[in-house]
């Protein structure tokens, strides 16, 4: 009943659109020009030989009179139909009496507690008490919605004109007028309804067509009919319609939360308009409410850990309906489960075995599942940890390529299922060293040297047999046997280059070149090369393995030398070349210049000097002060060649010295200062 209380209430909220659309297509052009408000809707409604004369919008302030002529009669008199005018009644008991078995529903549609809230309510809310009218005649009465004109002919057809009057009776002025014809005219039946169904529950939803102000359509709302899986029309479902809905995109609907689960059942609709009448059931559609209930969660897990197994129990489902268990594993509570069984475990054996790689822990947990196919929440999740003392199968198909100084081992995976890596052993003269701290999880591995695995060993050394060893480990640790090879480590690494290259100018005499030997214990000779101009370049100058410095004689002075040297091992392979760099230079100045002098011809100092004798003179500077002892800045930007020099910006009382320059870069001393003189 609850439900049915709620399903009223929505249906009275949301059922309401088709009022609205009634009323407003209701009266016709010419009562909707008597006044500038917006005119009260009037519903006329024939049944056998009485017209039952609606004002949905209620009778205002006072009440209406009805008056009534022949359709079409023109200027013929209105013949008056209402002795006094149609009100509400006031008084709650005369008005709870008047409704009789419609009492309970007026009461629910204005949720009102008792008579005196239930007709204060609805005497204040005139969209609820239209409503009401249209699915109670006996409440349209009491609410002065509705007069009944017992003394229509069958057949005939007439024009009613609703005259509203004040509270004192005297009529306003405000009315509204229209047409019907005295026939019976049965309602249309409604489509077929979509069936949903839910645990106990089967909810029924269809459309019905729009109104569109047509007189003849009177559907007010819908009855709804079940009846056993064999019947068309059974028993009525609903005490008041369901309420046309004609709000754009609506759906009505109606829930039966009466029928079992299982049971098949058919339901029809049958329409209802204003006059009460019923159409035929509609099209029947079949329908049963299934079980959507699931059972109880499954309890007390336990386990059983075997060598690689586990045995998970639980306790028996006390419900009826349980069909089966469904159970699952995880490898932690925070990783997904996945479901073990491909059919459902019995219900009557609550038990699985589960075969797993020991030594690992796991997660378990189980949902119960009835015969609709409902399943439970899972159980709480139980952990296990089987032991393994089983070693997994060898790795096969062992192979080791060696080249430049490593080794690339390779190997075909284990065909046992819980291998959680490989151990890789390298070994010379008897003694074996693990190359990882943990297993290999891929099939190959590069061998560097012990430097480069284990820490604190020499690299692989070239024209050495090596015996590898693998060997396969399972979550448990345990290893498998190894399956070995030889191997031998050819020679065609380069050596280290020489740690150093020192290259000295030994007082401008010689260049002394010296270096620091390679690292490696097989290192042949060394090759050293020299670039640079002022001499010819040496390239290929070899020495021996113990060789650490050569003279380099052949050297000029003045020049630039790039020398670079490299180690060379016994099987020819050639380190990368340490360099180093010098300018060579005499560190002797040449001696200075003699007889300066400096004379102005011609606005123009001319200073003059004699040839300096040296091998290596490359030129002249030629400096000037404005006293004999002050500084004396260069005026040449480079070295002259000649024994001549024109100061352009020279005068009287200068000072001038002149230097040589020799390849090196050395200046003599200065040449005696000399005064500029007159010609």
């Amino acid at each position: 009943m609850t439900t049915r209380l709620a399903l009223f209430a929505r249906r009275w909220a949301t059922g309401l659109a088709w009022l609205a659309a009634a009323c407003a297509l209701a009266v016709g052009p010419r009562a909707m020009a008597q006044s500038p408000e917006a005119a009260p809707a009037l519903r006329l409604v024939a049944r056998a030989d009485t017209v039952l004369v609606y004002v949905p919008g209620g009778p205002g302030a006072g009440g209406f009179l009805v008056y009534r002529r022949p359709a079409g009669a023109g200027g013929a008199a209105w013949e008056r139909r209402t002795t006094e005018p149609v009100t509400p009644v006031r008084d709650p008991g005369v008005a709870a009496g008047r409704l009789g078995p419609d009492l309970a529903l007026a009461l629910r549609a204005a949720r009102a507690a008792d008579a005196p809230e239930m007709l204060r309510r609805l005497l204040g809310d005139r969209f609820a008490a239209g409503v009401l009218s249209y699915l109670s005649r006996p409440a349209a009465l009491v609410l002065g919605r509705l007069f009944l004109d017992t003394a229509a002919t069958r057949g005939a057809e007439y024009e009613y004109r609703v005259a509203f009057t004040d509270a004192a009776g005297a009529e306003t002025g405000r009315s509204a007028t229209g047409q019907v014809r005295v026939v019976d005219v049965e309602p249309a039946a409604p489509p077929a309804p979509a069936a949903r169904s839910a645990d106990h529950e089967i909810v029924l939803t269809w459309h019905y067509r729009p109104f569109t102000g047509d007189p003849a359509d009177l559907v007010v709302g819908f009855h709804v009919y079940r009846a056993s899986a064999a019947g068309v029309a059974g028993r009525r479902l609903t005490a008041t319609p369901v309420l046309r809905n004609d709000a754009p995109g609506a759906v009505l609907e109606f829930r039966d939360d009466e029928p079992a689960n299982g049971v098949p059942v058919r339901y029809a609709l049958t329409a209802v308009d204003l006059a009460g009448r019923e159409s035929p059931p509609g099209p029947p559609v079949a329908a049963q409410a299934r079980d959507a209930t699931p059972p109880g969660v499954p309890t007390d897990l336990a386990v059983r850990n075997g060598d690689g197994t586990v045995t998970v129990t639980w306790r028996l489902s006390p419900e009826t309906d349980v069909a089966g268990y469904h159970i699952e594993r995880s490898t932690g509570l925070s990783q997904p489960y996945a479901r073990l069984d491909r059919v459902l475990i019995p219900a009557a054996r609550p038990l699985w075995t589960d075969t797993v790689a020991g030594g690992r822990q796991y997660f378990y947990r189980v949902t119960a599942v009835d015969s609709a196919g409902n399943a439970s929440a899972p159980s709480n999740p139980v952990p296990a940890l089987p032991a393994d003392n089983t070693p997994p199968a060898p790795p096969a198909n062992l192979t080791v390529a060696a080249a430049r100084g490593r080794l690339t081992v390779r190997w075909n995976a284990s065909p046992s299922h819980d291998v959680l890596g490989y151990w890789v052993y390298r070994g010379e003269a008897g003694r074996f060293v693990r190359l990882s701290t943990q297993p290999v999880v891929a099939l190959e591995v590069t061998d560097s040297g012990y430097g480069g695995n284990a820490g604190g060993f020499a690299r692989l050394t070239p024209g050495t047999r090596y015996t590898i060893r693998v060997s396969a480990v399972d979550s448990a640790f345990n290893e498998s046997a190894k399956v070995e090879t030889v191997v031998l480590v050819p020679d065609d690494q380069p050596p280290a280059p020489p740690s150093a290259l020192r290259v000295q100018n030994v007082r401008g005499r010689y260049v002394s070149v010296s270096w620091d030997a390679s690292p490696d214990r097989d290192v042949a000779r060394y090759v050293l090369a020299r670039s640079g101009g002022g001499a010819p370049p040496i390239a290929g100058l070899a020495f021996g393995a113990g060789g650490r410095e050569w003279r380099d004689t052949a050297v000029v002075h003045g020049a630039s030398y790039v020398y670079s040297l490299t180690a060379v091992d016994s099987a020819g392979n050639v380190s990368s070349a340490v360099t180093d760099s010098l300018r060579f230079r005499d560190f002797t100045p040449p001696p200075p210049p003699r007889a300066a002098s400096a004379r102005l011809v011609a606005g123009v100092v001319q200073v003059r000097w004699e040839r300096v004798i040296s091998a290596e003179l490359v030129g002249y500077h030629v400096y000037r002060a404005t006293l004999p002892t002050g500084t004396f800045a260069r005026l040449t930007s480079s070295p002259l060649a000649g024994l001549a020099f024109a100061d352009s910006t020279g005068h009287a009382g200068l000072f001038y010295v002149v230097r040589a320059v020799d390849r090196s870069g050395n200046e003599s001393a200065a040449s005696p200062v000399v005064a500029v003189t007159a010609r």
